[in-house]
């Protein structure tokens, strides 16, 4: 078996936490990808890590009935705990790493963290009886298939040669501690990882639901940013017993008339016609600007903004000019070697409105239509790409439908030329 690489450092962590002297470094070995690691991250509670909540507990209890810091919840997800404690995200490159910062007095028994309003505000921060706390959570390949190490490493730095001697004292006490509660995060990180991984394998109804979690609907993904300020999100999900290059085929190649279809209710979307049940290899080579037909024979269209092979796919509705009144983008992520998340998330801009309809009732009929168009069609897609004939069949035309580079950007810009309007994909909507 091949030997795990070692534990990687991070150049980003340096720099942010130079001039740090107090350090800890632990690590496991995680069997998921990135993506359900970052996940697990963000949902899990202390409750997850009982031992090492019950030391914060004692740790934190005099700071608590001093009314320096409220009273722990349990339940709440532990990173969301940390920031609304004070700390401070200073660098955000998930599902890789993230980094964080905070300042207090860590040395006295009493903690009053301070608080930032950004990164800015936290390194101009010098008071000479505080400590800074540094933290670096990130995921590196170990070599091997589908593992990953799942990294916690602490970094503290003294603001003054007087902090320092009175943070050295209290170091050679908490830091074993410090060390099992790290260790207890990591573990519980990677159950709820490796669980939601596995999990959907092992049951019935996970495989009918095209309900997004709570982290995934919350989730920024790209192209969110082409429209800013939506007056509706609608984010689904379905998991995939395919890996992402096998499910990436049927995704290029939608849309109605002469390409592959919606794989939704085709007699709504797609002329009666019946959606591609093969991989189409002339259509896996789209470029920014390709037209995706909402309908057969119809003006009316999609036009594709962004492309990164085998991860996203983003459509847009250019009603005038080249910004995007809807946006619809498709993103996959491996949870699992052949175990593939796939989310689809719609969003529409402030000048949308279904047949002309008051914002309010566009938002309640389209959230209705769209929610019944789209879970016909992730189901669809995940049937076709778990195939066993559709997947021999990609097997033969995929290598050469594969593109090797990623290409972003924005359409040039058309009117539509119709009368109907769209809803999230046609006057049918999804």
């Amino acid at each position: 078996m091949r030997r795990r690489s070692p534990v990687p450092s991070s150049p980003a962590f340096e720099t942010t936490a130079r001039g740090a002297t107090f350090r800890d470094r632990i690590a496991v070995v995680v069997k998921s990808p990135p993506e359900a690691v970052f996940q697990a991250l963000h949902e899990v509670t202390l409750r997850d890590m009982k031992f090492a909540w019950l030391l914060g507990e004692l740790r934190y209890l005099p700071s608590r009935l001093a009314g320096h810091m409220p009273a722990g919840d349990s339940s709440r997800p532990f990173m969301n705990t940390l920031i609304e404690g004070g700390t401070l995200i200073v660098r955000d490159d998930a599902p890789r790493e993230v980094i964080t910062g905070s300042a207090a007095q860590l040395h006295r028994v009493h903690q009053a963290p301070q608080r930032f309003a950004n990164r800015t505000a936290f390194e101009a921060f010098d008071d000479p009886d505080h400590e800074k706390l540094f933290m670096s959570v990130r995921v590196a390949p170990t070599g091997r298939p589908g593992e990953h190490w799942l990294v916690l490493e602490h970094a503290t730095r003294a603001l003054s040669p007087l902090a320092e001697r009175k943070f050295a004292r209290y170091w050679r006490v908490i830091k074993p501690m410090g060390a099992f509660v790290t260790w207890q995060l990591l573990r519980a990180v990677r159950r709820r990882a490796e669980r939601v991984a596995v999990a959907p394998l092992g049951s019935r109804r996970p495989w009918r639901s095209v309900r997004a979690t709570t982290d995934e609907r919350a989730r920024a993904l790209p192209g969110d940013e082409r429209i800013p300020q939506a007056i509706d999100t609608l984010t689904h999900g379905v998991t995939i017993r395919r890996a992402p290059h096998d499910v990436w085929p049927w995704l290029v190649q939608m849309g109605a008339g002469t390409r592959g279809g919606w794989y939704s209710y085709d007699w709504l979307d797609n002329g009666r016609q019946p959606s591609a049940a093969r991989i189409v290899p002339e259509l896996q080579h789209p470029a920014i600007g390709t037209i995706f037909p909402a309908l057969p024979d119809a003006t009316d269209a999609f036009t594709l903004l962004a492309i990164e092979p085998e991860r996203v796919l983003t459509l847009g509705w250019l009603a005038v000019g080249t910004t995007p009144e809807v946006t619809w983008t498709f993103v996959l992520g491996e949870m699992a070697p052949g175990v593939t998340r796939l989310l689809v998330r719609v969003r529409a801009g402030p000048g949308y409105r279904f047949h002309g309809l008051p914002r309010l009732f566009t938002r309640l009929v389209v959230r209705v239509v769209h929610f019944i168009m789209q879970r016909k069609q992730l189901l669809g897609i995940r049937r076709r790409a778990e195939s066993t004939r559709a997947h021999a069949r990609a097997g033969r035309s995929i290598a050469d439908g594969r593109q090797g580079r990623r290409m972003t950007g924005h359409s040039e810009g058309r009117d539509a030329a119709t009368g109907e309007e769209p809803c999230l994909r046609s006057h049918h909507t999804r």
